[in-house]
C-alpha cells in the first residue's frame, strides 16, 4: 500500500501546484462570457428572444453551447481533483490511537470538505445534462416549422395458368409507391410567445452554469487553500517520522 500511498501524494501535489494556473484559466473562461451583472438574466433573454424572432428555432444557441462546455469541463474536473484529494487524504488516515489527534481531525475537516464540494460538482453536471432535450421539446411544439409524413405502400400478386397455348405459366407482379405531405400551421409564421418560451430557457440555463462555474471556483480555491495551509498535517498527522499506517495499510477514520 505504500506505493498507492506516495503516489496519492504526488497527485495530490500536483493538483497544488498547477492549482493557480487551473483557476486564471477558468477565470478568463467566465471573463469571456457576454452577459454579466445583476441584470444577466433579463440581457440574455432579450438577446436570444431577438435572434430566434429571426425564424431560425432550431439553430442552436452558441452562447449557451459556449458556456456549457466550458462549465460541464469544470465540473468534471472540479468532481474529480475532490476524488484524488479525498484518497489523498484517506490513504494518509494513521491507526487508532489515543492521544495525538489533532492532525486526524484537520483530515476528517477537510474529507468533509471536499466530499460537500464533489457533490455540488455532480449535482450540477446531472442537472445541466438535461437542457438539450429541454430544448428539444420546446422548438418541436413551433407550430410554423414544417412537419413531413411519409407513407410508403407496397402490393405484389401473382397468378398461375395451365393449358394455355406456350403450356403452364406463372406470372408475379409487385409495385411500390411513397406518398409524402409536409404541412405547417400559423400560416408559416413564428409564434411569439413560444420564441420567448425558448428564449427563457436557453437564458435560464445560461445563468445555471455561470452560476455553476462561479460555486465550482468558489470551492476550488478553498480547498486549494485549505490543501496548501494544512499540507503537513494532512500527510503526516502525527508527524513526519510516524509510521503508524498498519502492515496491510488499512485506515480507520474516527
Amino acid at each position: 500500500m505504500d506505493s498507492y500511498r506516495k503516489k496519492s501524494s504526488a497527485d495530490a501535489r500536483s493538483i497544488l501546484e498547477s492549482g493557480i494556473s487551473t483557476l486564471d484559466a477558468l477565470n478568463s473562461s467566465l471573463a469571456d462570457l457576454p452577459f454579466k451583472g445583476n441584470d444577466a438574466l433579463s440581457q440574455a433573454e432579450s438577446a436570444f428572444v431577438a435572434t430566434l424572432a429571426e425564424g431560425d428555432v432550431e439553430k442552436a444557441n452558441e452562447v449557451v453551447d459556449a458556456a456549457y462546455k466550458v462549465t460541464r469541463d469544470a465540473l468534471s474536473m472540479g468532481s474529480n481533483h475532490s476524488r484524488t484529494l479525498e484518497r489523498f487524504v484517506n490513504l494518509h488516515v494513521p491507526q487508532m490511537e489515543d492521544g495525538n489527534n489533532f492532525g486526524v481531525t484537520v483530515q476528517l475537516m477537510f474529507s468533509r470538505l471536499l466530499k460537500e464540494e464533489r457533490e455540488k460538482c455532480d449535482k450540477s453536471l446531472s442537472e445541466t445534462s438535461k437542457y438539450y432535450s429541454s430544448r428539444a421539446d420546446a422548438i418541436d411544439k413551433f407550430s410554423h416549422l414544417a412537419k413531413t409524413s411519409k407513407t410508403e405502400t407496397k402490393s405484389s400478386a401473382s397468378s398461375n395458368a395451365t393449358g394455355g397455348k406456350d403450356g403452364d405459366e406463372k406470372k408475379e407482379s409487385s409495385s411500390a409507391s411513397t406518398e409524402e405531405k409536409t404541412s405547417t400551421s400559423d400560416g408559416g409564421k413564428v409564434n411569439l410567445h413560444r420564441v420567448k418560451a425558448l428564449a427563457a430557457l436557453d437564458a435560464q440555463m445560461y445563468t445555471d452554469l455561470v452560476d455553476a462555474l462561479q460555486t465550482m471556483m468558489d470551492g476550488f480555491v478553498v480547498i486549494l487553500d485549505n490543501l496548501e495551509k494544512n499540507w503537513d498535517k494532512l500527510e503526516s498527522p502525527r508527524g513526519k517520522g510516524y509510521g503508524g499506517y498498519g502492515s496491510g495499510g488499512s485506515s480507520m477514520v474516527y
